[in-house]
């Protein structure tokens, strides 16, 4: 359409002509028309030209527009994939959530969690009740009369002697203490028996509590001996001697520390035995209340031999059975510190022991006074 207006323009202007040129010859109308279609030739490329640019602009937006339709695409794509993982995810945690609560004893948290922060208060427990044992252990052998009393140690031999009477001894399965036994038949010989230590998880009251008391005792140090009386200690003999019942009384303190310890790790401390009943499917200890002794057993015992754990596991996501794994480690991790608090004072025993030996190599005939023998 523009093309042919051109044409028309630059025809009129050729046909119209002066009246001046009117009477020119043939060559001239041949000279015009000539250089009219020059003219009309260039016009047309011009145009072919400004059509070719606007195709090529056409274009060239159509491609920017094609891009940004795909981008925006695109970008819708990830967003929808966003939101399908998100909620995928959220039908994971949802899912994990129904199956603690309907497993509600074998869940992860509510089986170590809990066991966890009950570790922290039966240590400090612990603690207590071992430093309590110690003092007093140790001030009995030492002869202390701030435990010992005032009458000394005939005094306590007196009393372990009543305990023993009165509380392990029983008449009807002893007839040669048939006038002197007053326990009954289920608490006799109970300061013998090692189980009543070691296979106490957590003491159910005071006669467990004794009856390992006197186990340990009778093993450790049955009977303490009066002190050297220190004022009266003053010649070389005399100082040998009271030093020899010092080394005595420190092995005999080393030994009893390890049942100390072995009592005070069952002693109730926090109130978490429905917790640990519902966990290992079994009777926890007296009133509700565990000790660090038996918490460890549970978290790294009970809880698998319960076959709501095993069943607990096969519906735990990735994340839950990484958190289970951790826990296991930490629970691990404590064990191996009470190991090598044992193995420490296992150790110790052996070195006292080792002493024990050179010292009476040293009373040998002829090695206690080399010197002598050598003169």
């Amino acid at each position: 359409m523009r093309k042919a207006v051109w044409v028309a323009v630059l025809a009129a202007s050729v046909w119209h002509v002066s009246p001046a040129s009117a009477g020119c010859c043939g060559c001239a109308w041949s000279a015009s028309r000539s250089a009219a279609q020059t003219v009309i030739r260039n016009v047309n490329l011009r145009i072919d030209e400004m059509e070719r640019s606007i195709v090529e602009t056409l274009e060239l937006q159509t491609a920017q527009l094609s891009g940004y339709v795909a981008q925006s695409a695109k970008a819708i794509t990830e967003g929808m994939d966003a939101q399908t993982k998100l909620l995928a995810q959220l039908a994971r945690e949802e899912a994990e959530t129904h199956s603690k609560l309907a497993h509600r004893p074998t869940a992860s948290g509510c089986r170590t969690v809990t066991g966890m922060a009950g570790l922290e208060r039966g240590r400090e427990g612990a603690s207590r009740a071992e430093r309590v044992a110690g003092i007093v252990e140790t001030g009995r052998i030492a002869g202390d009369s701030g435990v010992v009393g005032k009458a000394g140690t005939e005094a306590d031999t007196e009393d372990r002697f009543g305990v023993w009477t009165g509380k392990h001894c029983s008449a009807g399965r002893l007839e040669a203490g048939a006038d002197v036994c007053g326990g009954d038949d289920a608490s006799h010989d109970a300061d013998l028996k090692p189980g009543n230590l070691f296979n106490v998880g957590t003491f159910a009251g005071d006669d467990e509590r004794l009856a390992a008391r006197e186990f340990g005792r009778n093993i450790a140090s049955p009977v303490v001996w009066d002190r050297f009386p220190l004022r009266a200690v003053d010649t070389p003999q005399d100082r040998e001697l009271a030093m020899l019942a010092r080394a005595a009384d420190a092995r005999s303190a080393l030994a009893a520390d390890w049942f100390v310890r072995a009592r005070a790790a069952r002693e109730p401390a926090t109130d978490l035995g429905a917790w640990a009943a519902a966990l290992g499917g079994g009777e926890a200890g007296s009133a509700g209340k565990l000790s660090r002794h038996e918490l460890l057993t549970v978290l790294t015992s009970r809880r698998f031999e319960n076959p709501s754990w095993a069943i607990g596991l096969q519906e735990m996501g990735t994340d839950q059975l990484l958190r289970e794994m951790a826990l296991m480690q930490a629970a691990s991790l404590m064990l191996d510190w009470h190991r090598y608090l044992a193995d420490e004072r296992r150790g110790a025993m052996e070195a006292a022991r080792l002493a024990l030996g050179a010292e009476e190599m040293r009373r040998l005939p002829g090695l206690e006074d080399w010197l002598g023998v050598q003169r």
